[in-house]
């Protein structure tokens, strides 16, 4: 199985412990204007919710190539348009978007052939935004446990370790609005067996057999009773939103 198409394993506890964007990173990538939207690697949902729940939200088209995830966001999200396909076949047509987002996928695209596709059904003038939401590793008890859960084997870790310093391909008239990221940051509280579940929600574990991914979440949760003794309330974990943007001239 591709590495990709390993989350619809786990799709119900994506869809439950993954977080979405800040609201506010989504102003950066969703134009006021905008009447229709892609969401590629639209996995559970979770950034086509946010932007439908936005006011004067516009009409959401979300693209996923994995059938379990896709039916989980049809089950939760009626007010999107699902559909099966790809970032490097978006099945929409020429100039039909004002806005294409993908949160924490573009290392699972074939950047070339992806961004010729992006700009072929994007209008002139719209928006490609990419985003990556995650817990904040710069604090040190998160780093400690995604290292536990193999955070350094993710498949978007090396775009992490360059600030996810990204340049598109040439020769699609995209302009770098966001050449230096954007980084929106925010809490959440949860569960210390949420916490650990979300770690077992990334494709560094999810590639491993059951009973490894199940090591993994226990490592994660001893470490942190460990690291917060005194109780066994939720934790109040701190996360991030990254915000990239171009428009296609």
């Amino acid at each position: 199985m591709s590495r990709a198409l390993t989350f619809g394993t786990r799709a119900d506890a994506y869809d439950r412990l993954r977080p979405a964007p800040a609201p506010e990173a989504l102003d950066h990538v969703v134009p006021t204007d905008a009447r229709r939207v892609a969401d590629l690697a639209a996995g559970t949902g979770l950034v086509t919710r946010a932007v439908l729940a936005r006011a004067g939200a516009p009409a959401v088209v979300a693209v996923e190539p994995d059938p379990r995830m896709l039916a989980r966001l049809a089950a939760t999200t009626p007010a999107a348009l699902p559909v099966r396909g790809l970032a490097e076949a978006i099945p929409l047509a020429t100039g039909s978007l004002d806005a294409v987002l993908a949160s924490s996928a573009w290392h699972w695209f074939d950047p070339p052939v992806a961004t010729a596709e992006i700009a072929r059904v994007l209008r002139p003038g719209g928006v490609l935004g990419l985003l990556w939401s995650r817990a904040d590793p710069t604090v040190d008890w998160v780093a400690e446990v995604r290292g536990i859960g193999r955070a350094a084997a993710d498949g978007s870790a090396r775009l992490s370790r360059r600030g996810f310093d990204i340049e598109l391909p040439a020769g699609h008239g995209f302009v770098d609005e966001l050449p230096d990221a954007v980084t929106v940051r925010w809490t959440r509280s949860m569960s210390r067996d949420d916490v650990a579940g979300m770690v077992c929600t990334y494709s560094g574990v999810l590639e491993l057999p059951v009973a490894d991914q199940d090591a993994v979440f226990r490592g994660a949760r001893d470490h942190l009773d460990r690291a917060f003794p005194d109780s066994d309330s939720p934790l109040v974990v701190p996360f991030e939103t990254v915000v990239r943007r171009w428009t296609r001239s």
